[in-house]
């Protein structure tokens, strides 16, 4: 079974997404439309995560460290 998790910044955990899009729409939802979703090596591109940034700025050339949350793929 696949499902997808978004782990946020400050800590908390939203498990029980079905679909990467699905998820992609509840980051959409709680961060509004400025959210940057995605970087080379995400999960569309075969890596197993997906970083999220609040806004464009935030995501120019960061490591992940002024990210919001991730979406991760979970396999089980």
């Amino acid at each position: 079974m696949i499902e997808y998790q978004i782990t946020h910044a400050h800590g908390k955990t939203e498990d029980g997404f079905d679909s990467y899009k699905s998820a992609a729409a509840r980051v959409a939802e709680v961060y509004g439309g400025d959210v940057v979703i995605g970087h080379d090596g995400d999960i569309s591109d075969g890596g197993k995560r997906t970083m999220c940034w609040p806004d464009a700025e935030s995501s120019l050339d960061d490591d992940g460290s002024r990210a919001c949350c991730s979406i991760r793929r979970m396999v089980w």
